[in-house]
C-alpha cells in the first residue's frame, strides 16, 4: 500500500476517516490486483470497499459446472427469485454470489438471504431446531452413549426476575438435575455474550441450580464465583465436547466409558435422525392442539394460502384473526405459535376479563366493608348499574353519584371512591358553606364583641343563624341581626347589621326609641 495523495504519510499515521487517495493491493494469492481508492472507503464499518477484481469474478457469469444448480443442486430447489437481479437464477448464478435472493424451504416457510450467506450453511429461520441445533443433536447423544444416563435437550426455565431461559442439555437423573450449557465461539464470541452468559448462570446458581458451562477454547471464563471453567474445540468437533462432559460427570464420580468406533457412529446417526425429526416439526398441525384456531383464523398474512390445518403449533406465521363471540368480532394480528402454544386470545376480551377480574374485590376488601359510612351515601356507580359498594374497592376510579346524609342538604354530586377516600372529601355544597362561615369568622380580638362591647350586649339573635354569637360576628357584618336596648325601661327592639350599628364610631343605627329619626331624614 502507498499513499497517493501525500506520500510522505504512512498508513499508521493517518485517521481512519482520510480522504486520501491510496493504491492497494488484493491479498488473495489467486488476485493480487492493485487499484486505488480512498481510505475512509475501505475503513468504514458499514459495507467497506474491497478488491472490485475480485468482487467482479465473484458476481460475474458463472463457467461451466460453477453455477448454483450444478455445484449445489440442493440449495438450487430452494430458490424462488432473485431480488438483486431478476434475471439471474440458479444456472446462472455463482455460490457466492452477494445476490438477494428468495427462498422457500421444503416445510413452505419463506424469506430473504443472500446466496453467499445460504451457501456458507445459514439455513431457513423458521426450521431453526426450535432452540436446538445438530451439533447440540450429536453432542447429546454421545454423552448418552458413553454415560448411559437419558440427556434432555433445550430444557426451559424461568428463572426469578427473567424471562425465559434455556439451557443445551439437561440430565434429570442426577439430583435436582444436571444443567450444561455449551458455549462454541462461533455463537458465544460475540459482543455481549459474556455478559449475557454471567448473568444467566448468576440467576440459575441463586435459584439453586446445578450449572456447568463448558466453553471453547479461547474464549474468556465466565466470572461467576464458585464456577468450573471448562473448555473444549477450538470447533464443533460433536466427540471432542462430548469427552468435556465426560470430564464434568468423571470429577462428580460418575461413571465414563470411551465408545467404539462403531458406537460412535451408531451415536451420531441417531444424533442426525433426532436433527431430522427436530427440523420436520411437529407431527400434528396447529389444528389438533388447538381446534377452536380453525374457527378463527382469517388469513395467513405471512404465507397467504397456507392455513391452520397445514401449519405445525410451533410456526411463527403471522395470521389475522376474528374473534367469533357474537358481542365482540374484533380483528388482530398474531403469530400462530402465540396462539397454538401460548393460548393466546382475543386481546379485547381478555382485556375485559383481566379488567373485570382486577376491579372485584375481595372478601373484607369492598367499599362496603371498608367505610360503611361512606357506602351508605353512595346512589349508584354510573357507567355500570348492576354494581353495589360491595362491587367497589375504596381507591375504585369508577364514576359514581353519592347523596349527602345531612339532613338540611340531601345535595348530590358525581365523584370516584378513590377521591373521596385519597382526599376524605365530602359533600361540595357543604364544604363550600363552611368555607364561606370560615371565611366570615372574625379574628382574634376583631370580633364585635372585642371592638364594640356595649353595641355587642344589645345582640339579640343573627336572623337566619341563631347559633352565631357577638364573638363570632364581624363589626363590619352584613348579617341581619334583632338588637334590644340596653337601656333600662327602655322597650326599643328593632333590626340592623354589625355593620349598620358599628358606623361613626359606634353611633350607628341606634335604638329607634331613645334616638327616634328627625322628621323627614331617616335614623342612619
Amino acid at each position: 500500500m502507498s499513499n497517493l495523495t501525500r506520500p510522505e504519510v504512512a498508513l499508521e499515521d493517518m485517521l481512519l476517516s482520510s480522504k486520501d487517495r491510496c493504491q492497494w493491493r488484493c491479498s488473495a494469492e489467486q488476485c493480487g490486483h492493485q487499484w486505488p481508492t480512498q481510505l475512509r472507503f475501505r475503513a468504514r464499518a458499514i459495507k467497506p470497499t474491497g478488491c472490485p477484481k475480485c468482487w467482479k469474478r465473484r458476481n460475474r457469469a458463472p463457467g461451466p459446472g460453477e453455477s448454483l444448480a450444478d455445484v449445489n443442486p440442493a440449495l438450487a430447489k430452494q430458490f424462488r427469485r432473485n431480488l438483486s437481479r431478476p434475471r439471474r437464477g440458479p444456472d446462472t448464478l455463482r455460490t457466492q454470489s452477494h445476490d438477494l435472493c428468495e427462498w422457500e424451504c421444503g416445510q413452505g416457510h419463506v424469506w430473504r438471504a443472500k446466496l453467499a450467506n445460504r451457501t456458507n450453511g445459514r439455513g431457513c429461520p423458521d426450521c431453526t431446531g426450535h432452540g436446538r441445533s445438530p451439533f447440540e443433536c450429536n453432542v447429546a447423544t454421545l454423552v448418552e452413549a458413553a454415560s448411559g444416563l437419558t440427556v434432555k435437550l433445550d430444557h426451559r426455565l424461568r428463572l426469578p426476575g427473567r424471562s425465559q431461559d434455556r439451557f443445551d442439555l439437561y440430565l434429570p437423573e442426577l439430583a435436582p438435575g444436571l444443567l450444561i450449557d455449551l458455549d462454541p465461539e462461533w455463537t458465544h464470541g460475540r459482543p455481549g455474550s459474556l455478559e449475557r452468559d454471567t448473568a444467566k448462570t448468576k440467576a440459575a446458581l441463586a435459584a439453586g441450580l446445578d450449572v456447568e458451562r463448558i466453553r471453547s477454547r479461547g474464549l474468556p471464563p465466565v466470572p461467576v464465583h464458585g464456577l468450573a471453567h471448562n473448555e473444549a474445540g477450538p470447533g464443533v468437533d460433536p466427540e471432542d465436547w462430548a469427552e468435556s462432559v465426560g470430564f464434568v460427570l468423571r470429577r462428580r464420580g460418575l461413571s465414563w466409558r470411551e465408545l467404539k468406533p462403531a458406537e460412535v457412529t451408531a451415536a451420531l446417526t441417531k444424533g442426525a435422525q433426532l436433527w431430522e425429526k427436530v427440523v420436520a416439526g411437529p407431527e400434528v398441525s396447529a389444528v389438533d392442539v388447538a381446534p377452536h384456531l380453525e374457527e378463527e383464523f382469517v388469513a395467513n398474512l405471512t404465507n397467504p394460502g397456507k392455513t391452520p390445518n397445514r401449519m405445525p403449533p410451533g410456526c411463527n406465521d403471522v395470521c389475522l384473526w376474528q374473534c367469533r363471540k357474537p358481542d365482540c368480532g374484533h380483528e388482530w394480528d398474531a403469530a400462530l405459535n402465540r396462539r397454538a402454544l401460548a393460548g393466546h386470545g382475543c386481546p379485547l376480551c381478555g382485556y375485559a376479563r383481566v379488567g373485570a377480574a382486577n376491579s372485584r374485590p375481595g372478601p373484607g376488601e369492598s367499599l362496603a366493608e371498608v367505610n360503611r359510612v361512606m357506602a351508605t351515601e353512595l346512589i349508584e356507580v354510573v357507567d355500570h348499574p348492576g354494581l353495589t359498594a360491595f362491587d367497589l374497592f375504596p381507591t375504585s376510579n369508577k364514576k359514581c353519584r353519592w347523596r349527602c346524609p345531612d339532613p338540611h342538604c340531601q345535595f348530590e354530586y358525581p365523584a370516584p371512591p378513590c377521591r373521596r377516600t385519597s382526599q376524605s372529601s365530602g359533600c361540595p355544597q357543604c364544604a363550600r358553606r363552611r368555607t364561606i362561615a370560615g371565611r366570615m369568622r372574625p379574628k382574634p380580638g376583631k370580633s364585635l364583641q372585642d371592638v364594640h362591647p356595649a353595641i355587642a350586649s344589645e345582640l339579640v339573635e343573627v336572623i337566619g343563624e341563631p347559633n352565631l354569637t357577638a364573638k363570632e360576628v364581624r363589626p363590619s357584618s352584613a348579617k341581619s341581626c334583632r338588637w334590644a336596648c340596653s337601656k333600662p325601661g327602655c322597650s326599643g327592639r328593632w333590626k340592623a347589621t354589625p355593620d349598620q350599628r358599628s358606623r361613626r364610631g359606634g353611633t350607628g343605627k341606634r335604638c329607634p326609641v331613645c334616638y327616634p329619626p328627625r322628621k323627614g331624614r331617616p335614623q342612619t
